[in-house]
């Protein structure tokens, strides 16, 4: 029997028969595909090992990974003929890889949760500011809270910040984890720690930790203030959700496409819509600032008086070319009468327009579906790694 670290190509074998001899009894009847555990008895040499399987007697093994003894390991079989050969299985792994899918499968049933939730933040900041949490969460603290939930909204107020869609990425907390390996890599080579920009997902892990140690004596808190703490750990367990489903799509759109996928708060008027927006890189093995540089951009949004608008950009060499899809002829004569106010709007930030056209087409929604059905739901099975 052989066992092979997972990505391993070069194939171990053993004589079946040899060790069926040895042994005086069959090899457990395995089939490709199955996952067992297997445990590791005694080291024999440099490669070989011997290790317990299923009900039969203990089984010799060449291994080219190190194993230690007592060691209990999650293997898949990849074949039983002509040798048994056996994967070690990345649990880790498997239990990120299961996280990704089940936040996948939220978002795929609700995709439109993010405003969902944002209209609950008025009750949410009620209740904590109703509670006394000063001390594992000052006032200041709240106040920064509530401020990035405002920030992650294309409004009035926002929409001046020329960098707003890059400060919604840092502040929304969609790529933390990186954020957070990026900055323990540079610490670790010249003793510098990088500053992290203060973001939502962060802010709500440690008031979710906050939380849940006040909540352990629950019992020895007022009835009403014990209400108003579980509403908080409620909505802030259904935040962390939200963004993690979030996270979960840009892993399958980065392995697709090496893109970006935001769904963005729109405000319009006294309510909120959301902006789809999906940003794909020309060079998808590029990195760092100029991995966008050049790339295409597909805007899906809703607006009340306007309808479904679709916006297909495309940016190269800092020039912007545009079209711009809309279902009325009336809606697609206000838009070309905006589009000098746009040009001007892109050029005060850098770029140069070669086109901006508008069209009216039908269908739009539908549209939407079909562009996201082919990017991102074709795709649930090859979720292999987190954002």
């Amino acid at each position: 029997m052989a066992v092979l670290p997972v990505n391993s190509n070069t194939p171990i074998t053993i004589n079946k028969t040899a060790e069926t001899a040895r042994n005086n009894h069959p090899l457990p009847n395995l089939v490709p595909g199955e996952t067992l555990t297997v445990s590791v008895i005694e080291k024999q040499s440099a490669n070989q090992y011997l290790m317990a399987m299923k009900d039969g007697g203990p089984i010799v093994a060449k291994s080219d990974i190190s194993l230690n003894v007592g060691e209990k390991l999650q293997v898949k079989v990849q074949s039983v003929q002509p040798q048994i050969i056996l994967n070690v299985i990345d649990t880790q792994k498997q239990s990120t890889d299961a996280k990704v899918n089940e936040r996948l499968l939220q978002w795929h049933v609700n995709p439109d949760s993010l405003i969902m939730l944002l209209n609950k933040v008025d009750e949410f900041s009620a209740n904590l500011k109703s509670v006394n949490l000063s001390q594992v969460m000052s006032p200041p603290k709240i106040d920064a809270l509530m401020k990035l939930f405002n920030n992650i909204i294309f409004s009035s107020q926002t929409k001046i910040n020329p960098l707003f869609v890059k400060d919604f990425i840092s502040q929304f907390g969609l790529f933390l984890e990186n954020d957070l390996s990026r900055i323990a890599s540079l610490s670790s080579k010249d003793g510098k720690t990088p500053i992290l920009v203060e973001n939502l997902k962060a802010s709500l892990l440690n008031l979710s930790a906050a939380l849940t140690e006040t909540l352990k004596d629950i019992t020895k808190l007022d009835t009403q203030i014990a209400a108003k703490l579980m509403n908080l750990s409620s909505f802030t367990s259904e935040a962390l959700k939200t963004i993690e489903a979030r996270q979960a799509v840009n892993v399958v759109f980065q392995q697709n496409e090496s893109g970006l996928y935001l769904q963005i708060p729109v405000a319009a008027g006294e309510t909120l819509r959301q902006a789809d927006i999906f940003i794909t890189p020309d060079d998808k093995h590029a990195a760092g600032a100029k991995k966008y540089s050049a790339c295409n951009v597909v805007i899906f949004l809703n607006l009340d008086y306007l309808g479904e608008i679709n916006i297909n950009a495309s940016v190269r060499e800092g020039r912007i070319r545009c079209l711009i899809k809309c279902e009325s002829e009336e809606v697609k004569l206000l838009l070309a009468a905006s589009a000098d106010q746009l040009k001007k709007a892109l050029g005060d930030i850098g770029y140069g327009i070669d086109q901006i056209d508008c069209l009216k087409a039908s269908e739009l929604k539908l549209r939407k579906t079909e562009f996201i059905e082919q990017q991102l739901l074709g795709s649930l099975d090859l979720v292999n790694h987190f954002a």
